[in-house]
């Protein structure tokens, strides 16, 4: 049937872009609304077959009936020139099936984001009574962004109450084998718990990038699906997530009471898992070793220890000198207030500059100011100052004030003493001395250094002393994990020489006492090739083609499997 450049209602069927057994695909526009939509029609061969046309109207049905964000949207369902359609979203991306055919491995964090959408669709299938049937990776389309999912095909769907509309009865066989689960491969009833299974049998093969179950004939792989239990994934694929690894295992149960009863009970075990993994992986990109993070804790917490202890000490010096400075000027300040008493009293001018000059000439003090009772300047060392009141600028703080009137101010590059000049206990005059502030400011400045080069040089050394003993503990540490890894890859041989009168050496012994158990309990199950027939003979039910060998310690140890599969 050529319908391309035909138009069915408002839409105009523009190409051919896929075929499937059943149903061609076409790309369709509706002008009105710039919407672009697939257009699936069933191939005219089978407009005559009932069956055909029932399995493709299902599909159309099923999925028309759920609204879900990882489940095709299906706009509309009809006839057209004699033939059945399903109108639904063009989905941008490509099948899984495909992704996995070409070997691609996706990211742990990718696979459970895919399984989380999947378990949520369809827990919300089932939830409203429709069980797929018929899922596998060619179903699921991953989108463009490559995170997202849509499932699709419905055509074997089963809908609750719809049992009318099914001509296929229990006892037959629906579904794509290699994905089906083991109710469906014996033919009989299933639920929503059979797609469970076909879930984990996807999660299989994007983990390992092998098929769960793999024959060339339908009744071998019947059988594997029915009875055997898929290759471990940690075999194939070691570095898979553990967490992950259960969860498939899981699905993969036989019996369907032994798995995941509903999606949603699956899709909170995935999200766990996806945190969990996030987390590894945060943990793994600010992975450090022992000895480095350690070294770099303790370096951290001496360094603030010594930043604080520095702080105190720092301050506690700087106020001995501050008060030392201080009571070196108010001692000055007060012998020239003395001095200038009478002077001031008798207003001898000229005796006060020389008392003033030869104050000055001591180079002692930045600047010496005396003022009358009035506040004006008599003399000062300045002489642009005299006769003008003054007071000093720039004042920082008030270092102290007392009651008969004396004053410290810190100003910015000098200490003010302010002392009033007495005279029979009568303030006659008052004083300003300036004393620099710059020898106080080197000597603080040295205390700092000095704090700073000997605040480094612990913290240095402390780094030094736990780095080394961080890297002794560390290596210990690797000592027992190689012998660990030794004996789990099977060199039961392996044993932890060194001794050490500690908790190293305690652990030491534990892991050669692992080792010896180990030992001893494949001491009963060791055979020799020659005689497994024997021993095969000596039971009943026993099937020699499920005795499974390997080598360990230059021994050969075998695993049979009686009729019920129990490991004798």
């Amino acid at each position: 049937m050529d319908i391309v450049g035909k138009t069915l209602g408002r839409y105009e069927i523009q190409e051919l872009i896929g075929e499937g057994g059943m149903a061609h695909v076409y790309r369709a526009y509706d002008p009105g609304i710039h919407r672009t939509v697939a257009l699936k029609v069933l191939k005219a061969e089978h407009c005559g077959d009932e069956e055909h046309n029932n399995r493709f109207l299902r599909e159309g049905k099923a999925a028309g009936a759920l609204t879900h964000p990882n489940i095709v949207t299906v706009y509309d369902v009809g006839s057209f020139e004699g033939a059945p359609y399903i109108m639904m979203e063009l989905l941008e991306g490509e099948p899984l099936g495909d992704i996995l055919q070409q070997g691609r491995r996706l990211p742990f964090k990718t696979i459970i984001n895919i399984a989380i959408q999947l378990a949520g669709a369809m827990d919300y299938a089932h939830s409203r009574g429709v069980v797929h049937r018929d899922l596998k990776p060619d179903n699921i389309i991953l989108g463009a962004d490559g995170e997202s999912i849509k499932v699709t095909d419905f055509g074997i769907a089963r809908m609750e109450g719809g049992a009318g509309q099914e001509t296929t009865q229990v006892g037959m066989m629906l579904g794509t084998p290699r994905y089906m689960s083991p109710e469906q491969a014996s033919g009989t009833a299933v639920d929503g718990r059979s797609d469970l299974f076909t879930v984990g049998v996807i999660l299989y093969e994007m983990l390992t990038g092998h098929k769960a179950f793999d024959a060339e004939s339908l009744p071998t792989l019947i059988m594997q699906i029915v009875q055997k239990s898929p290759v471990p994934i940690r075999q194939l694929s070691a570095d898979a997530p553990v967490g992950l690894q259960k969860i498939v295992n899981k699905l993969l149960q036989k019996k369907p009471e032994r798995r995941f009863q509903t999606g949603g009970e699956l899709q909170r075990a995935l999200v766990r898992e996806l945190a969990s993994v996030q987390q590894q992986e945060e943990e793994q990109r600010g992975y450090l070793p022992l000895q480095v993070k350690w070294t770099a804790i303790m370096a951290a917490v001496v360094a603030l220890a010594m930043a604080l202890s520095s702080t105190l000490v720092f301050r506690a010096q700087s106020e001995a000198l501050t008060h030392q400075a201080v009571d070196s000027g108010m001692s000055l300040a007060k012998f020239i207030a003395v001095q200038a008493a009478i002077p001031v009293l008798g207003e001898d001018w000229i005796t006060l500059d020389a008392l003033v000059e030869d104050a000055a000439a001591r180079d002692t003090f930045r600047y010496l100011i005396v003022a009358d009772h009035e506040g004006i300047v008599r003399s000062a060392s300045d002489d642009s100052l005299v006769g003008s009141p003054w007071e000093p600028a720039g004042v920082q703080r008030d270092v102290f004030s007392r009651s008969d009137g004396s004053h410290v101010h810190e100003l910015e590059n000098a200490f003010n003493f302010r002392l009033p000049v007495l005279f029979n206990q009568t303030v006659v005059g008052r004083v300003d001395l300036g004393v620099d502030r710059a020898p106080l400011a080197s000597a603080l400045g040295t205390t700092k250094r000095m704090m700073v080069v000997l605040g480094f040089a612990i913290v240095l050394a402390v780094s030094l002393v736990i780095y080394i003993f961080n890297k002794l503990i560390a290596r210990n540490l690797k000592l027992a994990t190689s012998a660990l890894n030794l004996l789990g890859s099977g060199q039961l041989e392996t044993r932890i020489s060194r001794r050490r009168e500690d908790e190293f050496g305690d652990l030491f012994q534990a892991v050669n006492h692992l080792a010896d158990g180990i030992e001893k309990q494949l001491e009963g199950t060791a055979f020799t090739e020659g005689s497994l027939h024997d021993v095969a003979g000596a039971r009943q039910g026993l099937d020699v083609s499920g005795i499974t060998r390997s080598m360990v310690d230059d021994q050969t140890i075998v695993q049979v499997k009686d009729s019920d599969q129990k490991p004798g």
